[in-house]
């Protein structure tokens, strides 16, 4: 994700729910379980100057397995397709859509 990408996500006072939770889970890898509670907490953590550091540098042995479980039971009934029809529909209702 480019920089203009992630500082519009970064702004979204209120992400569609699959949005936020594709964030936690990312967050919950590389962040302690008890800084990521809710988006506000995920907005904190994505103006983290170190952010991209620690993704590049993820190493494994520091997350927990029962964090790593907490992150895919957030992700675990999206599908590439899903999240990204989701994210279609959610631009067509901040559109107005087409009239009929």
């Amino acid at each position: 994700m480019d920089k203009k990408k992630f500082a519009t996500l970064k702004s979204l006072a209120a992400p569609p729910t699959v949005v936020a939770d594709v964030m936690k889970a990312f967050l919950l890898l590389v962040y302690q379980p008890e800084d990521i509670q809710d988006w506000k907490s995920c907005q904190k953590k994505m103006s983290d100057p170190d952010l991209m550091i620690k993704m590049e540098n993820f190493d494994p042995q520091y997350c927990t397995l029962s964090t790593a479980q907490k992150a895919e039971d957030l992700i675990a009934a999206e599908t590439q397709e899903s999240i990204k029809t989701k994210a279609m529909v959610e631009k067509v209702k901040a559109s107005g859509g087409r009239k009929a």
